[in-house]
């Protein structure tokens, strides 16, 4: 009896205090939101080597609208007076990759590209999300644009002001605002040919210009075939290179512009073969062969020729080092003039015949080398020069070609210190007869082009000053060139 008297005691004393602090105690459900979640990450770098990798994924809540469409909107400032459409989503996240987020944002015309405030929202019909906010470094997709000089200017070059500035070649380039470095290569080309052949006028790192000589511009035009004191069209464009610091790399090329050149006539160099990969050796002064000029383009050079592997080297005076012709790249020229540091190798990769190939002697210019097959090829016995301008045409005036390198290559030859007579003629017969046909002359204004094996035609004019001469010649192509002693 005692503690069911204590029982109701304890219960009277709790309805009591319940009645007097009433709704104290009170248990709600949450308010309905349309609400976007925080990303991960606040701060977004969009590496442009991997474009397809998720560069953003975003979720929400949307207790609000019970919609199953959402679109997704980028701004780059929190008025989203501009708003771009990032993309459409069914459910309630939404992802996307690199490539993608960074054309919306270069589609949004930033100012820069490192650090770009980015607000996001998601929309359902009328229903609008809360605004997060993400700082993104972006990469320009736009090219740069040239400024400087303008389409059609024309230029006379003149060789007494070779050294001076003709025009600073000038750009503008979003990419120069972003952390990245930027390697910028001016680029020429003839007119109308869709850059097919190029020749660098220049290049520079994480800058908006480059000056350009009277010198720079004339091995440009006549590189490219333009004669001297003729006035041609050229096409002029910058390709960027972007390398960000993860060693990714993203191209870009600008719209071109003409300009029309008139270059002055220059002598180029004679070059000659060095290095392990070749009959000399690495002597500077072992009979060294020499590169074959073309006929038709100025600065432009060429040699088929068997190589041993081992790396060559290219130089422009025999016994001398310097200038010194080579590669650090493995697919442009570089050069020490003679106050620099020596180029790399060209790598042969195997025992063989090879072309040569050299469109412009022009640092910073592309070169070739591919296989050639001289299988086919016929070997002669003999090879030499007949005609008056090497003192006759008898077969006993005949001088006879040396084989260069008989065993490898039986198809280079050389005769050294010839005598020739100006204003007088010659010819180049094989196997020390008239019969099979002669190599003739095809119309070069110069000591050096590609002579034709053929029954008739025209002799070889002698127009030089009288005096001693070095031949090569190649009966692969019918390449010759004659240097002055």
């Amino acid at each position: 009896m005692y503690n069911k008297i204590n029982r109701l005691l304890i219960v009277f004393a709790l309805l009591f205090f319940t009645c007097e602090n009433e709704e104290t105690l009170i248990i709600t459900q949450p308010d309905a939101a349309f609400e976007l979640q925080e990303p991960g990450i606040s701060s977004i770098n969009l590496n442009f080597g991997l474009p397809t990798n998720p560069a953003l994924t975003l979720t929400w809540n949307d207790d609000v609208t019970g919609s199953s469409s959402y679109d997704v909107e980028m701004a780059l400032t929190d008025a989203f007076d501009a708003p771009v459409l990032l993309g459409n989503a069914t459910g309630s996240s939404f992802s996307i990759n690199v490539m993608d987020f960074n054309m919306a944002i270069n589609s949004a015309g930033p100012e820069n590209f490192t650090d770009q405030p980015v607000y996001l929202r998601v929309k359902a019909g009328s229903a609008v999300s809360n605004t997060v906010l993400v700082l993104v470094d972006a990469y320009p997709i736009d090219p740069a644009m040239i400024t400087s000089p303008s389409q059609d200017d024309a230029f006379v070059l003149d060789i007494a002001s070779q050294d001076l500035v003709l025009f600073s070649f000038t750009w503008e380039d979003a990419a120069l605002t972003t952390a990245d470095n930027v390697d910028y290569t001016v680029e020429a080309a003839l007119a109308g040919t869709d850059f097919a052949t190029t020749i660098p006028v220049g290049a520079v790192s994480n800058a908006n210009s480059l000056d350009v000589t009277h010198s720079d511009l004339n091995g440009v035009a006549l590189g490219l075939g333009i004669a001297p004191e003729t006035a041609a069209d050229i096409d002029l464009r910058i390709v960027s290179v972007t390398t960000n610091s993860s060693g990714n790399s993203y191209e870009r090329v600008s719209d071109p512009i003409t300009i029309n050149v008139t270059p002055y006539n220059v002598a180029f160099p004679y070059i000659y073969l060095v290095g392990a990969s070749t009959a000399a050796g690495w002597s500077n002064n072992n009979i060294n062969p020499a590169v074959f000029r073309s006929q038709t383009t100025p600065n432009s050079y060429e040699f088929i020729g068997y190589f041993e592997p081992g790396g060559f080297k290219i130089l422009e005076n025999i016994g001398s080092w310097q200038p010194q012709w080579g590669t650090n790249d493995g697919s442009t020229l570089g050069v020490n003039p003679g106050d620099g540091s020596d180029p790399g190798i060209f790598d042969v990769p195997s025992a063989g015949y090879y072309t040569m190939s050299i469109p412009s002697l022009t640092e910073g210019a592309e070169y070739t080398i591919t296989a050639y097959d001289a299988s086919a090829a016929p070997t002669y016995n003999s090879i030499g020069l007949i005609g008056q301008a090497i003192g006759g045409w008898g077969d006993a005036d005949e001088i006879e070609l040396i084989q260069r390198d008989p065993v490898n290559n039986p198809h280079l030859w050389y005769a050294s210190d010839v005598a020739f007579t100006n204003g007088e003629e010659f010819l180049i017969r094989p196997n020390d007869d008239w019969n099979n046909g002669v190599w003739r002359y095809t119309g070069s204004d110069e000591l050096f082009g590609q002579a034709n094996l053929a029954g008739s035609g025209d002799n070889f004019p002698f127009t030089a000053p009288s005096g001693n001469y070095d031949v090569w010649f190649n009966d692969l192509d019918g390449s010759y060139v004659i240097i002055p002693n």
